[in-house]
């Protein structure tokens, strides 16, 4: 993920090219998406949790810089990696943290664990552990809202680069060009469709936005290392998307966690590759530096104000009532009162 990497669709720029509060609220974002997901780690490791679980880390810029151009009205959908969206989207840290953890507290009752949480109420549809199967949702959620409702809310549909090989992406992304459904696309190409490398694939980071701008969608590329540069471009596209018609945006990011906590990616790649991308490339620490100079106490006090908020809702969900097992029956289908609020 270099400077030589570039791509004729590529948009944003390296410098901050916005407002300190502005970038002092993506600091806070990517801290909030870092910190929840290490919290997740934490105790699935010491087994309160189970199931399987999918790191996001080193990833935040991507969902912060696109939630930061979204309403509140607006939709995301996202992948069994999406517990950063779903942070990003405005779902509560005490939320997700009791969903995972199987308590009744839970944004979706502590039924839907790591892969599948969803909360309406901020707008986030819901994860799929279907790889591309949160496509359709989004292109059709936005293309019903807009046939129903009228107005300018999108949907934003977060799938991986192992996602754009499946055909109900391409399929989903050209149904939605014909039938105008004012869906953004991010592709989130880490750069390993669980083991294979995308690049062997698709070609260098970039190629995938490429492929997508030759069917007739506005396409770019950017670089998820830069968070300002992700904002920027993804407010670009967003403008276009309530206009009515879909868009795709591949950021270009980084898989620093194994595929879930018990994958052995030692097998794929060397052991330390993770920590070492890290080190140099971290989205929090570039852009903390850039702010250093001008608003270093302040944060500091996010920080900390990040730190205390996530301890609150860990501690929180882990004192919350289990869920219980007859709760499995319980909201299983849909009904005419939910519905109607769309």
């Amino acid at each position: 993920m270099g400077d030589s990497k570039k791509s004729p669709v590529q948009a944003g720029g390296a410098g901050l090219g916005t407002t300190l509060e502005e970038a002092l609220d993506l600091y806070r974002g990517m801290l909030l998406v870092r910190t929840v997901e290490l919290q997740i780690e934490t105790l699935h490791r010491r087994g309160r949790i189970s199931g399987s679980f999918h790191s996001s880390l080193g990833q935040e810029a991507c969902p912060v810089g696109v939630c930061a151009g979204l309403r509140p009205s607006d939709m995301v959908t996202s992948t069994h990696r999406g517990h950063g969206h779903a942070v990003a989207k405005g779902v509560s840290p005490h939320g997700i943290i009791a969903e995972v953890s199987g308590r009744r507290s839970g944004v979706s009752g502590g039924r839907g664990g790591s892969m599948h949480l969803h909360d309406r109420e901020s707008g986030f549809l819901g994860e799929n552990a279907i790889v591309a199967g949160n496509l359709p949702w989004a292109a059709g959620a936005a293309w019903a809202r807009r046939r129903k409702r009228g107005g300018d809310d999108i949907a934003v549909a977060f799938i991986g680069d192992g996602g754009f090989a499946q055909g109900v992406t391409h399929e989903a992304m050209l149904m939605a060009r014909h039938w105008g459904s004012p869906t953004l696309i991010v592709c989130e190409n880490n750069g390993l469709a669980h083991s294979m490398p995308s690049a062997e694939l698709f070609g260098e980071p970039g190629s995938i936005a490429r492929m997508v701008e030759a069917t007739g969608i506005e396409a770019a590329w950017v670089d998820g290392r830069d968070v300002v540069a992700v904002a920027e471009t993804a407010r670009r596209l967003i403008a276009a998307v309530r206009e009515g018609r879909p868009a795709f945006l591949e950021c270009e990011v980084f898989r620093v966690r194994p595929h879930s906590l018990t994958d052995p990616d030692h097998r794929y790649r060397p052991e330390d590759a993770g920590s070492e991308w890290l080190e140099a490339n971290d989205p929090i620490r570039l852009l903390r530096k850039k702010l250093e100079p001008e608003a270093g106490s302040r944060l500091e006090e996010v920080d900390r104000e990040v730190e205390g908020e996530v301890e609150e809702a860990a501690e929180r969900a882990q004192s919350d009532p289990q869920t219980p097992s007859e709760d499995a029956a319980v909201r299983v289908y849909s009904t005419p009162e939910l519905d109607r609020d769309g």
